[in-house]
């Protein structure tokens, strides 16, 4: 299995591919780092969560759509670590001052319509429908004086007996899309066009406005506390994930599975770490397990430095070990997938990424026709 390591975790490749449809990024590459840390930081936050021994059970939403388990826990592990302080009544009054026309009540509105509902579900029967409603718009730009009859007599709505007349009218009252034409109309305007609905089509008068009032800083008081404590909140959530990840990227190897969940197995990233702890209680046959071009290329550093090839090698794994970031990693892991030698493929890959390559000299020979090289 293909695996990629974001901040110290390995996530897999299928997973990781599933999750960059969630993340919006000007290249591949940044919304590949955005699904990784995504996943990451799902994966730390299970961690704590089973860390702490903690039980999480699914909650509903106002939709009725449920947590799993997972959702849960995160969840609980938030609540549980991150605090917030409560904002200071001098921050809730700033506020409130620096939105003079904020904070007001709703407009409350008076209209009437007019519905020229279609005889049937059918585009033919609605456009037919559209075109009676402009003829009677037409009709009301002639006479508006005869709203009311033209409702008592065309209208579908039960509001027809009143004459079209729909009352006052708050936010939530009619349909967001009516509300949003009549909320842009002048007093006593007909709209020029029928506004479409799921009831068919809607000729619409604004009777009366009124705007709404500022409200008094204490009526309002508990709602911008709310507010400001949860966006408090949600910064402090934030920096206590960094502070995760990054412990997580100091001391690599959760793992998620392919579904998601967090690994109960040990991962590619213990496994090699595994593997340099053990090539360091015993570095001389590390470094016997070397391949002939590495063993050269240490043997060659560790003379220019004055110390023995081990100890250089030894000081090289404490060096990726303390040091190693996520592209390294990865690279690490995709070459102990299939590996036969492990240790000898995990041991050269560390060499290559701390030696520059050995460069062979060449030398100059004499001969009757000149000088050239003999390698």
């Amino acid at each position: 299995m293909a695996v990629a390591v974001f901040h110290g975790v390995e996530v897999p490749e299928s997973l990781l591919a599933s999750e960059l449809q969630n993340h919006q990024a000007p290249s591949l590459a940044e919304a590949r780092a955005l699904a990784g840390r995504a996943l990451a930081a799902k994966a730390v936050l299970l961690a704590r969560g089973r860390a702490l021994g903690l039980e999480a059970v699914p909650e509903k939403n106002s939709e009725g759509q449920e947590e799993t388990c997972d959702e849960a826990l995160i969840r609980t592990v938030l609540s549980e670590e991150v605090d917030a302080e409560p904002p200071t009544d001098e921050a809730v009054r700033a506020v409130y001052e620096e939105n003079p026309e904020g904070f007001r009540s709703p407009p409350l509105l008076e209209a009437s319509h007019i519905l020229i509902a279609p005889a049937e579900a059918s585009p033919a029967a609605v456009q037919i429908a559209q075109q009676e409603a402009r003829k009677l718009i037409s009709d009301l730009e002639a006479d508006p004086s005869g709203f009311a009859r033209l409702a008592v007599n065309k209208s579908a709505c039960p509001s027809a007996a009143e004459g079209g007349s729909l009352g006052q009218l708050r936010p939530g009252d009619v349909l967001p899309s009516i509300w949003s034409v009549l909320n842009d109309m002048d007093t006593g305007a007909i709209c020029p066009e029928p506004v479409l609905s799921e009831h068919g089509w809607h000729i619409l008068r604004l009777d009366h406005r009124s705007d709404g009032e500022r409200l008094p800083f204490d009526y309002v008081r508990p709602h911008i506390a709310m507010q400001l404590e949860a966006r408090a909140w949600t910064r402090a959530a934030a920096v206590y994930v960094d502070r995760q990840l990054a412990a997580s990227s100091e001391r690599p190897g959760l793992c998620l599975t392919e579904t998601g969940g967090l690994s109960d197995g040990t991962g590619n990233v213990k496994k090699a770490d595994g593997l340099l702890g053990q090539a360091l209680k015993d570095v001389e046959q590390a470094y016997e397990a070397l391949g002939a071009a590495v063993r050269e290329r240490l043997d060659l550093a560790a003379s220019g430095d004055g110390n023995s090839a081990t100890a250089l090698l030894s000081r090289m794994i404490r060096t990726f070990l303390s040091k190693a970031d996520d592209e390294t990693w990865t690279q690490l892991i995709s070459r102990l997938r299939d590996s036969d030698t492990p240790l000898p493929d995990c041991l050269e890959l560390i060499v290559i990424h701390q030696l520059p390559p050995v460069h062979k000299t060449h030398t100059l020979i004499t001969t009757r026709h000149g000088p050239r090289t003999t390698p």
